[in-house]
Formats: C-alpha cells, sequence, structure tokens
C-alpha cells in the first residue's frame, strides 16, 4: 500500500491519472487516502455549526471533490481505494479553538465525528452517484500525536493522565459504528499509531503501547484502570489495528530501548499485547497488523535522513521482514515523491522533481540476505517468475549464481551457501547490494 496525498489530493486531475497509473505500474494493491473531516465540512472555521444534515453526503457540496477524483483513479487504475476518515475537526465540532485556523484538534465531538463518517461511508458505497465502492476504512489518524489530536494527557491532582487514548476510543467506537451501519462489508481498523513517544506532557506524544493499554482501560500490569472514562467500557470493535511502525535513523530489524514504542522492529511487542488484550475481553475479536505507513527518509534532501543507499538496503529488508510475519495483512510505503520544502517529511521513492532514488529500484526488485536465508519481492506480482541470483567475481563484475523462481505474489526465499557480495535482476531490473561475511567458524 502506498499513500501519496499531496499528488493525488491537490494535484490537476491529470496529474491525479497519471499518479495512480504509475501506482498501478509500480505494483501497489492499494492507496490509503484522507478523507480530511475540517478540508470537506461546510464552515470548517465557523464557532456554531451551520444548518446542515452531516450525515448527508449531497449536504457537503464540492467538499469531496479532491477525494472524489483520487478514489476514481485509484480504481480506474486497477488498485483498491483505503479512505481514513480523519483529521482535523470543524472549529464548531471541538471544545477549545487550539491549532487553527484548519487543523483544531482539542477534544473533538465523537457525535458530531459518526456523522461525517456515515457521510463518507454512505458516499462510497458504490451507489451514489456513480462513484466507486471503498470498503477499507480507519478512524483518525495518529491519535497519539498532539499534531492531531489534543491533549495527549491532563494534569490531575498533581499527577499526569492520560486523556487522548479515551477521547479517541470514543471517535473510533462512534466512527466504527456509523461506518458498519451503511455496510457491514466495510472493514474498519483503529489505531494508526505513531511508533515513538515523548515524556508525558498536554502536548506531547504518547508512546503506542501506553496509549493501547489505556484504549483498553487497562493499567501498566494489564488490570482494569479505575478512570471515569473506563466506567462504561465495552470490548473493542475491529477489523484489523492499523500501525506507522517508522523506524527513523535505525535499521528495520532494530528494537527499541524503550518498551512502551513500536517501531518495524518491535512489532511482536505489540502484536503480543493485542492477543492479551483479545484473551481478556478487552478487544472483541484478535487483530491482525496493518502498516498503513512507513518509510524512511533520504539525505539528500532531508539533512536529519539516511544515504539514498541505505534507505533502499533498509525499505527493502523491512519488506523482508514483514513477508515473513504471519500477523501482517498490509506493508506500507508512505510517499512516492518527496515533498516541497524539505523540512517536510522525504521518505519517497523519487526526489520532488520526479527523479528516482536507488529506493525506487529497491520497491520494483526488492533483495535482502541475512547469514544463509535470502528474500526477494518481485512487483508487480503477475504469477511465478525467474529471478537471477548473481555474485560478484574476482573483477569486480557480478555473475550469474544460480535462478531462483517466485510464487504467484512474487515472493522469493532461497539459501545462500557462501560469503560474498550478491544482488538479483530480473530482466532489466536489478536489486541493492547485500554483502553476506563468512559464517563464525568458516
Amino acid at each position: 500500500m502506498v499513500q501519496e496525498d499531496p499528488l493525488l489530493l491537490h494535484g490537476s486531475p491529470e496529474q491525479v491519472k497519471r499518479v495512480a497509473q504509475r501506482l498501478s505500474g509500480l505494483g501497489v494493491d492499494r492507496v490509503r487516502i484522507t478523507a480530511g473531516w475540517s478540508a470537506i465540512a461546510p464552515g470548517n472555521r465557523d464557532e456554531r455549526k451551520p444548518d446542515f444534515d452531516a450525515s448527508d453526503p449531497a449536504a457537503y457540496g464540492d467538499g469531496w471533490a479532491p477525494v472524489d477524483r483520487a478514489v476514481e483513479a485509484v480504481v480506474e487504475a486497477g488498485m483498491r481505494p483505503m479512505l481514513d476518515v480523519a483529521f482535523w475537526a470543524p472549529r464548531w465540532a471541538v471544545e477549545r479553538q487550539v491549532g487553527g485556523p484548519d487543523n483544531y484538534r482539542w477534544k473533538p465531538d465523537p457525535r458530531e465525528f459518526a456523522q461525517f463518517a456515515q457521510a463518507a461511508a454512505r458516499r462510497y458505497d458504490g451507489s451514489f452517484e456513480d462513484l466507486p465502492a471503498v470498503r477499507l476504512w480507519s478512524t483518525w489518524n495518529e491519535p497519539n500525536h498532539p499534531t492531531f489530536l489534543l491533549p495527549q494527557w491532563e494534569r490531575r491532582a498533581g499527577e499526569l493522565v492520560p486523556v487522548s487514548p479515551h477521547f479517541y476510543r470514543k471517535l473510533h467506537n462512534a466512527g466504527y459504528d456509523a461506518i458498519k451501519a451503511v455496510d457491514e462489508d466495510n472493514k474498519v481498523l483503529i489505531g494508526n499509531l505513531s511508533s515513538r513517544g515523548d515524556p508525558a506532557g498536554v502536548e506531547r506524544r504518547m508512546a503506542p503501547m501506553i496509549f493501547v493499554r489505556e484504549l483498553a482501560c487497562l493499567d501498566e500490569a494489564l488490570e482494569p484502570l479505575n478512570r471515569p472514562e473506563c466506567r462504561d467500557f465495552r470490548p473493542l470493535q475491529a477489523d484489523g489495528f492499523a500501525h506507522h511502525p517508522y523506524s527513523f535513523d535505525r535499521a528495520p530489524d532494530q528494537q527499541s530501548t524503550d518498551p512502551d514504542e513500536v517501531r518495524l522492529g518491535d512489532l511482536d511487542r505489540l502484536s503480543g499485547l493485542l492477543a492479551e488484550l483479545h484473551r481478556r475481553g478487552r478487544l472483541a475479536a484478535r487483530l491482525p497488523l496493518y502498516l498503513t505507513e512507513f518509510g524512511y527518509e533520504s539525505n539528500p534532501p532531508a539533512a536529519r535522513g539516511v544515504n539514498l543507499d541505505t534507505q533502499a538496503r533498509w525499505l527493502s529488508q523491512a519488506t523482508a521482514i514483514v513477508h515473513a510475519r504471519d500477523d501482517v495483512r498490509m506493508h506500507a510505503q508512505f510517499l512516492l515523491n518527496d515533498v516541497e520544502p524539505a523540512v517536510l517529511f522525504q521518505t519517497g521513492l523519487l526526489f520532488a522533481d520526479g527523479s528516482p532514488k536507488p529506493a525506487l529500484a529497491a520497491f520494483r526488485l526488492s533483495f535482502f540476505a541475512d547469514r544463509r536465508a535470502g528474500f526477494g519481492l518481485l512487483r508487480p506480482e503477475s504469477g511465478e517468475r525467474e529471478l537471477t541470483l548473481e555474485r560478484r567475481g574476482t573483477g569486480g563484475s557480478f555473475e550469474a549464481e544460480r535462478t531462483v523462481r517466485s510464487n504467484a505474489d512474487g515472493e522469493a526465499w532461497f539459501e545462500l551457501e557462501r560469503p560474498g557480495a550478491y544482488r538479483l535482476t530480473h530482466e532489466r531490473d536489478h536489486s541493492v547490494v547485500i554483502t553476506l561475511p563468512p559464517r563464525p567458524g568458516r
């Protein structure tokens, strides 16, 4: 899955179609699109709600137009859309004017959110004005991050107490019920969490493991919380748990030293907690993981990013890690193109001007090897294919080692018998180079 809101929601109609076709040609299966409440709702800067039926998609006028174009282009290109019923809220739907004029986020009203979610689900139910159907949804974006939801913590009796999970639970429950009421076949994900946390503070990011425990109204020992917000707790309903396991400047297999963070190397923590929550009756179902954002910023253009070759290699390694897991249903690439200026997220496979990074080739043909095990993924998947495993010879050029065959999903798993520098090739494409050192004792 790829998210490319900057081009798909803000590009010209011709550009939107070109981007969708480009993504399809790269083998993307699904595209994540933000249905921004504040961007779509009438009178989003007004203190009082305008007089309109917020559950009726036709009452929003042209506010849906960018989302319509993106959804239609994605479906026409042979992919499936996913919609985030997401940030931010209109001014008239929040308790306090914080984050204006277009990103209000202080305690959004769950009842108003439910009406917007219902309108979105009705608009994309497959029968409204010939628009395509959307069957995968998520509620809000990174509710553990102050950029998207406030407050994160509140001071009570001299102690900072987590509150954003309890506001988000209300938002999710309301949105889930509204979307499912339109069509039971709709799948609704919960979470979309940021992978990191900060020390406690009203506007400080909350670590995801803390957030999930609080969301389920459990303390650190997984015992029920005695808080006013938890008096009417009911088991959480969802079809999957969405997460953003960004690893930033660390390799994708490296674990965080903070036990409450969940980067890519920490997915066992989250998956294990979700299983325990289901066992204790806090989740209505055992939830698989949907990784709805992931990527590495590159330098250039971002000074804080990793170098271009490392970005490509780590994206390939992350793909191998995810494809080896049974609990993950979706893996994401955040952005096709970098976004200007460079102070914004630079996780694209292409630079902002459209020129390719090495990461683009790594996306088309991923390759990673560790000790004896090798993994490759060819996109787009089109049945079993033959790949060539090459090894660098003494003269410095690569020579064919042997042929490996992918399965129908484009995956190839194989063994490597000796140290050396390897790469995978298919027709004119070749992967990143992976160097295997001699095994201990050899």
